[in-house]
């Protein structure tokens, strides 16, 4: 048994994006175009899985860093949001993006 599993990989190239991945995966050497493959599907997958979680800790900060009620309106709102406004942990988040 080999250890190895074939796909077949087709293009439609009447679809923008289609013809795009086609020029890219053809400027890849015959032998590189697996690994090429391989790198594409791996890169979008953490790229989503960091997307999620960059999401969740920024959802998490936000619930956190909600102000308390206000009873009364302030005479002056300040609409410009500062750094030092910003939590510290999700300043540290950003950083590590």
């Amino acid at each position: 048994m080999s250890g190895r599993k074939r796909y077949y990989l087709s293009f439609d190239m009447d679809n923008p994006r289609h013809r795009e991945a086609e020029t890219l995966f053809a400027r890849q050497a015959s032998r590189q175009r697996t690994e090429y493959v391989v790198t594409s599907i791996l890169t979008a997958h953490q790229t989503e899985s960091l997307e999620q979680v960059v999401r969740q800790a920024v959802r998490d900060e936000l619930r956190n860093a909600a102000p308390p009620p206000q009873t009364t309106l302030p005479e002056e709102t300040d609409d410009g949001v500062r750094l030092s406004d910003l939590p510290g942990s999700l300043i540290r988040a950003l950083e590590e993006l």
